[in-house]
């Protein structure tokens, strides 16, 4: 054979199936892992090294097919593929090891899928593939799984082997402390918490798949799917003394182990003051042909998170309320006529604290109005070193007739108050000093109020009534005996029932 046969014979040996020709090799590949059921998505099942004999190679390592069983004892029952099993497809990595060698690992499912394989010249860290998202082992029903693989280098055979993955129980389900003591835990609460705020949080170990329960179901309280205790959907009932709600939970994991526990709510009072509506205004007359969207009169109320609403009627048809500050405007061009509307004032985040007034609004015709007043209504607060016959305010009021000089000032209101008052024309003066330390002032609340009635002549008799809350001061002594001369003083004026416009009120001379 001469120098052209040999070489020919040799090209031909080259090409011929299966000669000479490596295979990609699967060494260390574990035979059988362990894995608790406990196991969280993502989890590392095993490490398989995959090697090439080209460094420059990079390998496709696929899970082909996977098997699930179930063992009792030393009998295994083999079933066919499964293919909903919790395995993803395989992570290839080629950091730190030697450059025909490459990692494969196995892990359990995520929310991402497929793999990608990088060049180990490349010095990339691969994207870590996980399996299926909310992937869950259960030993009882499966704890068994084989994982054949395969892994193939370019121009090299194809390798497969087999990985077995041995599924144990997982710990025993177990409720925190003190939530599982005897008398369970505790926890407290301001009754002025926003509707739905957390309460508590139930834990247990292991978490995840946990259904949790409550074994009374009388309760205002909200039990959610994550064992959060909520407040009820309107917030608790304000009360002053404290309430008690106990709850008494069972957690149970998706293999059926339970636990129990109880944790009670104390709801303390709230620390917030009470909503309540100041000085209410319930008869309002307005002249007629007032246009659309004018202030009539306005709501006010003291405390936190203030809203307010109209409650009756449902649909008015001649009124609408500011929510947020209280202004009662009309809807349209107001003919004569007359309505009732029942207002309410209440906390937002927490909607049973509130209060409510019936106001009755009168339209009117020019001839029928009663006298308008500034200011229609005044809170002071009053030094008690104030000295009899003094003025406390000065009305200007007017009367829809025209015939100012007809009005007739008296004052009306609980005998406790109207003893410290009286009216000179339209000025409210101070009968005695107010004195802060005495049983009186305390039986009343430290608040005075002096009504004032501004009645027309003519026929009918026209009456308005101006509310004025007035509120004493104690003086500290100065040093030396002295009395201090500061004196606090806050008043408002509402929006003038008769020119629409605010007036600036002056100090009490």
């Amino acid at each position: 054979m001469g120098t052209y046969g040999h070489l020919t014979f040799l090209l031909l040996l080259l090409r011929a199936p299966g000669t000479f020709v490596k295979s990609a090799a699967l060494p260390g590949l574990p035979r059988i892992v362990t894995l608790s059921e406990d196991a969280a998505p993502g989890s590392r099942v095993a490490e398989v090294a995959v090697s090439c004999s080209n460094a420059s190679s990079s390998p496709q390592v696929t899970l082909q097919h996977v098997e699930s069983a179930v063992a009792v004892g030393s009998n295994v029952t083999q079933r066919n593929t499964d293919p909903s099993h919790p395995f993803n497809p395989i992570a290839i990595s080629a950091d730190g090891v030697p450059a025909s060698t490459f990692r494969a690992e196995v892990r359990l499912g995520g929310r991402e899928r497929g793999w990608r394989a990088w060049h180990p010249a490349e010095h990339r860290v691969p994207t870590q593939v996980t399996l299926r998202a909310g992937a869950e082992l259960d030993a009882h029903q499966v704890n068994w799984y084989a994982l054949a693989l395969r892994a193939a280098c370019p121009g090299e055979q194809e390798v497969t082997g087999q990985l077995y993955v041995r599924v144990t129980s997982g710990q025993a389900l177990r409720c925190g402390f003190p939530f599982a003591s005897t008398g369970g835990d505790v926890v407290q609460v301001s009754a002025d918490v926003a509707p739905r705020a957390p309460l508590y949080a139930v834990q247990a170990q292991p978490p995840g798949g946990l259904m949790f329960q409550l074994r009374d179901s009388s309760t205002p309280l909200t039990l959610t799917h994550q064992g959060l205790v909520l407040a009820p959907d309107g917030g608790f009932s304000p009360s002053k003394d404290t309430q008690t709600f106990r709850l008494e939970i069972e957690v149970v994991d998706r293999h059926g182990q339970n636990c129990s526990g109880a944790v009670t709510v104390e709801v303390l009072p709230s620390r917030h003051p009470r909503v309540t509506i100041l000085a209410p205004q319930r008869d309002v007359v307005v002249p007629e042909g007032i246009g659309p969207l004018e202030v009539v009169t306005q709501v006010r109320a003291s405390g936190a998170n203030i809203h307010y609403a109209i409650l009756a009627p449902t649909s008015p048809a001649l009124f609408t309320i500011d929510e947020m500050t209280g202004e009662i405007r009309s809807t349209r061009r107001l003919e004569v006529a007359g309505a009732h509307l029942l207002i309410q004032a209440y906390n937002a985040l927490q909607p049973s604290d509130q209060d409510t007034i019936m106001l009755n609004i009168t339209v009117q015709g020019a001839d029928q109005r009663a006298p308008s007043c500034v200011p229609a209504l005044y809170v002071s607060q009053v030094r008690e070193t104030m000295s009899p016959g003094s003025t406390l305010v000065t009305l200007r009021c007017a009367d829809p007739g025209g015939n100012d000089g007809s009005l007739h000032y008296t004052l009306e209101g609980p005998p406790g108050s109207r003893s410290h008052f009286h009216m000179e024309g339209p000025q409210l003066k101070i009968n005695t000093t107010l004195d802060y330390d005495t049983e009186a002032m305390a039986a009343v609340g430290f608040q005075l109020t002096a009504t004032i009635m501004v009645t027309a002549g003519g026929q009918p008799l026209r009456s308005s009534e101006c509310p004025y809350p007035l509120h004493p001061v104690p003086m500290p002594l100065c040093p030396g005996g002295g009395q201090s001369r500061d004196v606090q003083s806050s008043l408002w004026t509402p929006k003038s029932t008769h020119s629409g416009e605010n007036t600036p009120l002056l100090w009490p001379q």
